[in-house]
């Protein structure tokens, strides 16, 4: 792996003993400087110094007070390396080009800064022949960065890219404390990642392994989910999946996703005339048992067997059903529910070519929150149970 090390500049007496010390010692493959005009003449002694001397690159900062100018220029120049083994020494230079040097060595993620110490004369300066190098590794300032890069993820519910990161950092950090806290992240996300797929079986597996400690933590909310979720997975029929489902098209919609919504959406409208056919009628409209209808219906419907001898309904045939069992729900898809599912059958996920806007989604949520409100009255209550926790930065 190459080596490259940055470089700050700066001027008076043997300030160049240092920097060529620093060189010597780590060998680097590369080397850049950030000079002011002032500090420019220092390259060339530091090359006099040298014996073996590396491909150099200068770069100049023309205000070495502006810690600003050579913390771009530095982000900008560390955007190049990606298998590099980068070194940033800042032991000269003045105190503003350091702060911007170390600034942008950590906001890059560099795991070592370098400073060159030793013994110092009365002027303040390191005598030449006491020179030592120290090498900082900021791994907790970098441990705290990652970590809360992983939380603004977590918090915008894109899972796979805080597990990405988790599973780098795991590599990478040894610090007890800090593990903890990527491996506490790491059982949280897997858990909402599977909720939010809706495998509700195994995000209660997840969440069995998040005791109280991590929830006191982290946040009190994830409690709430994690009963929430068990509650899920243990029935196939229930009021909070038909919330979960809202709740999910609500996540889509905050994020501007109208077509993953609107799936959610027909795919709840169905699930509520289904609850409504298993809780109130006793019938399964996925095989229905055509015996449990009334006489007048049942030569209908067993006109609809397929060649395995099921009768399935599908979203139209539920409400109708409904309908003729003088459910007031069934009468619902007459009142404008056709028209406001017409946008998913006309989109790529239903049968057109057709895109979903953000007012096609609009309306069709405002069929669905009406049609919840008809079975479960106070659904958005419970609701609050189901919504994803948040964990503070």
């Amino acid at each position: 792996m190459a080596r490259v090390m940055l470089v700050s500049l700066g001027t008076g007496p043997s300030v160049e003993q240092g920097i060529a010390y620093s060189i010597k010692t780590h060998r680097p493959d590369r080397v850049i400087f950030f000079t002011t005009p002032q500090s420019a003449p220092t390259q060339t002694k530091v090359e006099a110094l040298l014996d073996e001397r590396p491909p150099m690159e200068t770069i100049p900062i023309s205000d070495g007070d502006n810690p600003d100018e050579i913390y771009r220029a530095a982000c900008t120049k560390l955007q190049e390396f990606r298998q590099e083994e980068v070194l940033v020494d800042f032991t000269s230079g003045t105190k503003a080009m350091s702060a911007g040097l170390v600034a942008a060595a950590i906001a890059r993620g560099i795991k070592q800064l370098v400073y060159v110490s030793g013994s110092r004369g009365p002027d303040g300066r390191v005598i030449p022949g006491t020179e030592r190098v120290l090498t900082l590794k900021p791994a907790q300032i970098l441990a705290d960065r990652l970590k809360h890069h992983i939380i603004m993820l977590f918090n915008k519910r894109l899972f796979g890219a805080a597990l990405q990161l988790i599973d780098q950092g795991l590599g990478e950090i040894q610090l007890p404390e800090h593990r903890r806290d990527l491996e506490d992240l790491k059982r949280l996300c897997l858990a909402y990642q599977a909720w939010d797929w809706f495998d509700h079986r195994q995000a209660h597996e997840y969440f069995q392994e998040i005791d109280r400690g991590l929830i006191q933590r982290w946040s009190e909310k994830i409690a709430q989910n994690k009963g929430w979720v068990a509650q899920i997975a243990q029935a196939d029929y229930s009021e909070k999946l038909l919330i979960d489902l809202w709740l999910n098209a609500e996540r889509r919609m905050e994020e501007g996703h109208w077509m993953d919504a609107v799936a959610r959406l027909y795919r709840l409208i169905e699930l509520i005339a289904q609850f409504r056919l298993s809780q109130k009628h006793g019938l399964d409209s996925g095989n229905l048992n055509v015996s449990k209808l009334p006489q007048s219906l049942r030569e209908k419907y067993e006109r609809l067997r397929d060649e395995k001898g099921r009768v399935k309904l599908g979203l139209r045939q539920d409400f109708e059903l409904l309908a003729e069992l003088d459910d007031p729900l069934g009468r619902r898809y007459d009142d404008g529910l056709e028209g406001a599912l017409q946008a998913r059958n006309e989109s790529v996920a239903g049968h057109g070519l057709h895109p979903v806007t953000r007012e096609d989604c609009g309306r069709l949520a405002e069929k669905a929150r009406a049609l919840l409100s008809e079975v479960i009255s106070n659904w958005e209550e419970q609701a609050q149970s189901g919504r994803f926790a948040e964990l503070e930065l």
